[in-house]
């Protein structure tokens, strides 16, 4: 029950945040604290480093195997760099397959939320930094440190969701909730609690008998 009091409470967070205007990140705002800007929609001016894309591989949506394309964005008049998440693409036949990644040019004004990197579960021995091109590298994990040392030490430890494609024909776009819906939990609940009540009652029973 509390957990999924939990989950009510940071998804109606997220909501409030969503409704809210967006925010123009620059050299200034950026250094906002993430737990201000988080699930925030913003604005940001710069330019997409194309000579580190970063693909995350190991992605399932809706059942199905894929990866995450992230291309570096440096922000106008600031050293400072962030991942933008240009949506998730489905496993091509091979893994061999080098993924055309289209550059992104010239100045650009893109849009898109503030999200956490995505975290994945107990990591055995190191990050492996797989390089498939001059332009492109693969990882099983998204680690702020081997990052960071690949890009550059101004990376921001959060990244910037697209709220629409840019030149990516094939693009999807998580836009759920941060966490699973809270109904699950309460039907857990709901379960243990039926349980703990038969139980109680078989106690009842057995003792009555005995008497």
């Amino acid at each position: 029950m509390d957990r999924a009091d939990q989950k009510k409470i940071i998804n109606m967070a997220f909501v409030e945040r969503q409704n809210k205007p967006p925010t123009h990140l620059n050299k200034e705002t950026i250094q906002m604290p993430i737990k201000d800007i988080i699930w925030r929609h913003v604005t940001l001016s710069g330019e997409f480093l194309n000579d580190k894309n970063i693909i995350l591989d190991n992605q399932i949506r809706e059942e199905k195997a894929g990866f995450l394309i992230y291309t570096p964005f440096k922000i106008l008049d600031s050293n400072k760099i962030i991942l933008i998440n240009r949506g998730w693409y489905p496993l091509t036949n091979s893994r061999k397959d080098i993924l055309d990644i289209p550059p992104i040019k010239e100045m650009q004004t893109i849009e898109g939320q503030v999200s956490q990197m995505p975290s994945s579960g107990i990591s055995l021995g190191k990050v492996v930094t797989e390089k498939l091109n001059e332009s492109s590298f693969r990882l099983q994990k998204m680690d702020y440190e081997v990052l960071s040392s690949l890009i550059s030490k101004d990376l921001m430890g959060y990244e910037v969701k697209l709220r629409k494609p840019i030149f990516d024909k094939t693009y999807v776009v998580d836009s759920g909730t941060p966490v699973p819906d809270s109904d699950k939990n309460y039907g857990y609940a709901f379960q243990w609690f039926a349980m703990a009540f038969t139980l109680f009652i078989i106690f009842i029973r057995l003792g009555v008998k005995k008497k």
